[in-house]
């Protein structure tokens, strides 16, 4: 109960004579909720201090704060979504924003031919509202990027075990591509480092349905599914079409 204590004696006065007090309002600064006016901290506007007050309301009632931080499935207010309406803000008002995160990624290009048609394997990620290559982060207990692929493809197209060298050819077509943007499923800006692999000679059947399917090469480049879903830009950000184009095809 000390603690509540203190945190409710700074929301009261906003003053700083403890360290603890000094790092709420180091919080509260960052967050932009108040402000320095007159040599005294006082709340930036009015909502931020009807918001300050809200606070202090659920110190009195004893509950926290009823957003649903690390579940992404969560109906109404995500964490998430604060995260990436505050990381957005500061993307636009900085040229080259510090990263809150760095992510090694693994992509795979696994190209068939349908028809007269290319098409690339993509899977709908709900979290980040777009298809996406398969492939994803790389995990402390992947030896490299390519077993780290081999992992993503068994998780994401629900294979029985991991696909080794004899179920398919792994060779990498660009590695160790960088950029720094907003995370389409976090929100927070981060660092990726990506490695791209052209996934080829499978020996297996790739299972399909409404979320796992083959886009085509003129979906990627209008960004949309014949669907309606957003695509994303990765492969023609980090390779272009025309290095997609030259790859082979599996049949």
């Amino acid at each position: 109960m000390a603690e509540m204590s203190d945190l409710n004696d700074v929301l009261e006065s906003l003053e700083a004579d403890t360290p603890y007090a000094r790092g709420v309002l180091d919080v509260l600064r960052l967050s932009g909720l108040v402000r320095l006016a007159g040599g005294k901290l006082e709340p930036a506007d009015e909502v931020a201090g009807m918001l300050i007050d809200s606070l202090r309301a659920h110190l009195a009632d004893g509950v926290v704060v009823g957003i649903e931080w690390g579940d992404l499935d969560a109906e109404g207010f995500r964490g998430v979504d604060l995260l990436k309406a505050i990381e957005a803000a500061r993307i636009e008002r900085v040229d080259e924003p510090t990263p809150g995160r760095i992510v090694q990624v693994t992509q795979g290009i696994i190209k068939a031919r349908r028809g007269d048609q290319d098409v690339y394997l993509m899977q709908y990620d709900a979290h980040a509202g777009r298809y996406q290559p398969i492939g994803g982060k790389k995990d402390p207990e992947d030896a490299d990027t390519a077993e780290a692929l081999r992992r993503e493809m068994m998780e994401e197209l629900g294979l029985d075990s991991l696909p080794g060298p004899d179920q398919c050819t792994l060779t990498l077509v660009k590695a160790d591509w960088r950029t720094t943007t907003i995370s389409a499923t976090y929100g927070i800006v981060t660092a990726y480092a990506m490695d791209f692999y052209h996934v080829h000679d499978l020996t297996f059947e790739v299972p399909t349905d409404a979320d796992t399917r083959w886009i085509s090469r003129e979906e990627i480049a209008t960004e949309q599914a014949s669907d309606g879903r957003p695509i994303s830009t990765v492969y023609q950000d980090a390779l272009g079409l025309a290095a997609l184009d030259a790859l082979t095809a599996d049949s």
